[in-house]
């Protein structure tokens, strides 16, 4: 049980911290950000268990592999996180056709006014500039291309989208 005190109590640090300085200055690129947070919290609870490990003159029996543990559940959750803050980051087409349709109420609206709905709405727009502040698109002349780099984050989405969805269409 301590372990997943440990733990939780490690991601809620990271989580405090993280909202505190969102709300001092939010930075221009927030996944990096996020990503950095996490990291350092993880870092510290890290060499702490080590040091209280190694320093107390012998390796616990089975330190390992509760470290590991704690690595594994931080990380799901710290993952699990920055996924879903990505998708709320912006303005959701969902979130907001629900939340436009909940103020219409019973009168509903036409196949036509949700075209005109999204037409108006800057989705995608709003969804690049994230993209090229938080340094993974590179904007040129003649449009974007992708900044060089491994993309371990998003390879490890789209594997796992191909194990449960199967084969994934151009949308990713």
């Amino acid at each position: 049980m301590s372990l997943l005190i440990l733990t939780g109590t490690a991601w809620l640090s990271a989580f405090v911290l993280h909202l505190t300085l969102w709300r001092w200055r939010l930075p221009k690129s927030q996944l990096k950000a996020l990503l950095v947070i996490f990291t350092v919290i993880w870092a510290v609870v890290a060499v702490s268990l080590l040091a209280g490990f190694v320093g107390g003159g012998a390796f616990k029996a089975g330190w390992l592999v509760g470290f590991l543990y704690f690595c594994l559940a931080y990380w799901s959750a710290v993952l699990c996180y920055v996924i879903t803050y990505s998708a709320v980051e912006g303005d959701s087409p969902t979130l907001s056709l629900t939340r436009h349709l909940h103020r219409l109420g019973e009168k509903g609206v036409s196949s036509q006014e949700i075209e005109e709905f999204f037409r108006q709405r800057p989705f995608i727009g709003a969804r690049v500039r994230a993209l090229v502040s938080d340094r993974i698109l590179i904007e040129e002349s003649r449009g974007y291309r992708l900044r060089s780099g491994k993309y371990l984050f998003f390879h490890t989405i789209l594997l796992y989208r191909r194990m449960v969805f199967g084969a994934v269409g151009s949308g990713g």
